[in-house]
């Protein structure tokens, strides 16, 4: 196939074009958000996380003083991992995927003040690949 003077100028500015749209995508239009509290509400990074992943990262907003994020695997009622977080507005935390076996996760995140207690989830099972 041979290009001509005049269609490659269109050719290149087609491809810059659809690069462009492509290559502005990002995990957090793939991100999982949580149900429950509206207080508490948070998003993880991603919904699935390859062998090549490091860290499964949780952000939210804090209204209060303290907070815990807790890291579940399906099935299991006892936590994984526990980050306790002592900030108000919004925080990130990372949970590390080393030493994490294959198979799905839950986030909670859990609050309380005074005499009211808020608890939120992710609305699906996190996927992680070892």
């Amino acid at each position: 196939m041979i290009f001509t003077k005049k269609t490659l100028p269109y050719l290149l500015i087609i491809t810059f074009l659809f690069t462009c749209i492509l290559g502005s995508s990002s995990t957090k239009a793939f991100a999982m958000s949580s149900k429950g509290s509206s207080k508490i509400a948070f998003h993880t990074d991603a919904n699935n996380y390859s062998k090549s992943a490091t860290t499964i990262d949780v952000t939210g907003t804090n209204p209060f003083d303290a907070l815990v994020v807790e890291l579940y695997k399906k099935g299991d009622s006892k936590f994984y991992k526990r980050i306790d977080v002592y900030k108000y507005g919004t925080y990130k935390v990372s949970f590390s995927l080393k030493g994490l076996k294959s198979g799905q996760y839950d986030v909670h995140v859990n609050s309380s003040w005074s005499y009211l207690s808020f608890h939120a989830e992710l609305t699906n099972y996190l996927n992680v690949q070892r």
